[in-house]
């Protein structure tokens, strides 16, 4: 029942995981999803605990922003898929992919520069925390834009 439903629902303002977050969502089995037509079923198989490395770089490709968007967040993406995807037709992919922990550091400082990407590449996990304390000091008190990041 509870695939059936994922098929559908994206979930609500009082329970945002569901019903992919219930206790008896299936884990396993999910490969078989691989294939599928429904987007929303595809992307399951990426949880799937034998799904491959390989998995995530196909998926990366795939059309659908929902599949392409679950990509950019696994861990298992490589550097330089996580480089093509910050030139993704959606948004949501992009955004995804600049705050990806294997982005090298060098597109990561670019990113930070950048007016476009700047938010998004802040909340990069692998950011230093004196790095994130600068940021965080460049911001003007009334939350406007701060300029230009300087190295």
């Amino acid at each position: 029942m509870l695939l059936g439903v994922w098929q559908w629902w994206t979930g609500s303002l009082s329970t945002l995981d569901r019903p992919y977050g219930h206790p008896n969502f299936p884990r396993r089995d999910l490969l078989r999803y691989a294939g599928d037509p429904n987007p929303r079923m595809r992307q399951l198989a990426l949880d799937d605990p034998e799904s491959t490395a390989e998995l995530v770089e196909r998926f990366s490709r795939d059309v659908h922003e929902e599949v392409g968007h679950r990509a950019a967040t696994d861990p298992r993406l490589t550097a330089a898929s996580a480089v093509r995807l910050l030139d993704d037709p959606h948004r949501r992919v992009r955004h995804a992919a600049a705050m990806h922990p294997r982005l090298p550091a060098r597109v990561l400082v670019r990113l930070l520069r950048d007016p476009d990407t700047a938010q998004s590449a802040a909340r990069n996990p692998t950011l230093p925390v004196h790095t994130m304390e600068h940021l965080l000091q460049a911001c003007p008190p009334d939350g406007g834009n701060p300029g230009p990041l300087r190295a």
